[in-house]
């Protein structure tokens, strides 16, 4: 089901630099986890332009591992669930309904995560919620928590979701919440088709590009660069389209095209074409 015999792994590990000897254990799944946030950014480059993305594992590996791209979610969660699977993780995926920004909690539940069951004990692995997200597995019960310069930890509601959050100096901020129901590749085409097609998804008409490294995170929406440092306010500043289409590889480490670059101009902002 999660395809582990077809996975380039070396080429994987060289993509995302993990240089230490992989094996179903902690260590790996901490180092993994760490190394794919900080190496592969949330992208919906390929969606805003109209662009197929499809979910099989030759496809989404030609384009991050080899191509050096980012991607979406759920392109993400295809790759990622390949690699575990290889090394010989158990795993299962879930749906979560993201409440950054909005605080809804009966949006459709489109981001897509995985949960590691490691002698006895659950964790919650998600490389694809870009600048907000963990950067690395947090134990999945009740009460867990990551602290350190990012801080996370995981509560439990009445309804009986999880709900992650991301501790800051201002106050929690509530990421998603979840039930550990699996999900399967089937359903991630379901999901697929919605973000990009749907009038409502937030992937198909506006660039967002999102990348968590140890001393920064960086999200990009529009021609709005916001940045999070340990212990700072957010800042935000606004991009001139020159700045908006270095962004890309100088800030999120994509290598893109000539061509793909200036057809982002209307998605960016820059063109006076985007789409509030």
């Amino acid at each position: 089901m999660w395809q582990g015999k077809g996975v380039d792994l070396d080429a994987y590990l060289t993509r995302v630099g993990h240089k230490s000897d992989v094996a179903p254990d902690l260590a790996t799944l901490r180092g993994l986890h760490a190394a794919h946030v900080e190496a592969i950014a949330f992208e919906n480059i390929d969606a805003v332009l109209g662009r197929a993305v499809p979910l099989d594992l030759d496809s989404v590996q030609e384009k991050i591992v080899r191509r050096g791209r980012g991607g979406l979610c759920l392109e993400q969660v295809v790759l990622v669930a390949a690699v575990l699977d290889r090394i010989g993780f158990t795993f299962s995926a879930f749906a979560a309904r993201s409440r950054i920004r909005t605080h809804n909690k009966t949006g459709p539940a489109v981001h897509v995560a995985l949960c590691v069951e490691l002698e006895g004990e659950r964790w919650l692995f998600d490389v694809s919620f870009g600048g907000y997200g963990l950067h690395q597995p947090i134990r999945l019960a009740e009460g867990s928590r990551l602290d350190g310069d990012w801080a996370f930890d995981l509560v439990r509601e009445p309804n009986g979701e999880h709900v992650l959050r991301f501790l800051r100096a201002e106050g929690p901020s509530e990421l998603y919440g979840f039930t550990t129901d699996a999900r399967y590749p089937a359903d991630f085409e379901v999901l697929n088709h919605y973000c990009l097609t749907h009038s409502r998804s937030p992937f198909n008409h506006r660039v967002i590009l999102q990348r968590t490294q140890p001393a920064v995170r960086s999200v990009l929406i529009g021609n709005m660069l916001t940045e999070i440092r340990p212990g700072e306010p957010a800042a935000h500043r606004e991009l001139d389209e020159d700045e908006t289409l270095s962004a890309p590889e100088k800030t999120f480490g994509l290598t893109l095209e000539d061509d793909d670059l200036q057809a982002l101009k209307p998605a960016t902002g820059t063109a006076g074409a985007g789409r509030n």
